[in-house]
């Protein structure tokens, strides 16, 4: 999948960002590291692609589903980061389970 980058970031966070990317594509779910359910619901309000807050992962992590495509996914993905990035919020990885 062809995910478009964002400048400014350095080689690491980069590379995670689009491993981040790939995994929602993938599974139509994302993980944001938040305060609260709320935070996320306003940061996604009416955002494209149909992304939807399901509830919280673990005590910092939020889950996040979305109804697009890989064509829509790689157009719309960089619009998700965005409003998370303006809400002081960001897109983590899975945590793993224990």
């Amino acid at each position: 999948m062809n995910v478009q980058r964002t400048t400014g970031r350095p080689g690491g966070e980069e590379e995670s960002a689009a491993a981040i990317a790939e995994e929602a594509a993938a599974t139509l779910r994302f993980h944001v590291a938040a305060p609260s359910v709320s935070a996320v619901r306003r940061a996604l309000f009416r955002a494209p692609g149909g992304a939807r807050v399901l509830g919280r992962h673990d005590r910092e992590t939020i889950v996040c589903t979305h109804t697009m495509d890989a064509r829509s996914f790689s157009r719309h993905w960089p619009v998700l980061l965005s409003r998370l990035e303006k809400a002081g919020l960001r897109a983590v990885r899975r945590p793993p389970t224990s």
